[in-house]
């Protein structure tokens, strides 16, 4: 019997813990949070339920997470991994620059590019 109630129990914290991280994963999204779930994890310890088992502290995890963890909300893209290629366009191949260049340097070049170039003209 006090393993049924102690499964039971255990039940009831799951199901709590499960619409918490409901509520306050929707509360973390119409902040602006990037990774609500991640949040959440970070102040799953800090849940307080009322007596009826609703979830009492949420908009206080939510005030501190946006005030601990700025980073984690807004709108603003994540920097690039690639250092900002394609920014900058690559110099327009011409005749000139062609004739510049040995033949192996011509040889790594985009032939269709190269032909464009020689056939406009």
């Amino acid at each position: 019997m006090q393993q049924l109630a102690a499964e039971n129990a255990e039940l009831k914290t799951a199901v709590r813990v499960a619409a918490a991280k409901e509520q306050i994963t929707a509360s973390l999204a119409r902040a602006g949070a990037r990774s609500p779930a991640l949040l959440f994890d970070a102040a799953k310890g800090e849940l307080q339920f009322a007596e009826d088992g609703q979830l009492s502290n949420s908009a206080a995890i939510v005030e501190r997470l946006t005030r601990d963890f700025p980073e984690q909300f807004g709108t603003e893209p994540p920097a690039s991994i690639d250092a900002g290629a394609g920014r900058v366009a690559a110099p327009a191949l011409s005749k000139e620059a062609l004739s510049r260049m040995s033949a192996s340097e011509i040889a790594k070049l985009d032939w269709a590019e190269v032909r464009n170039v020689l056939a406009a003209g």
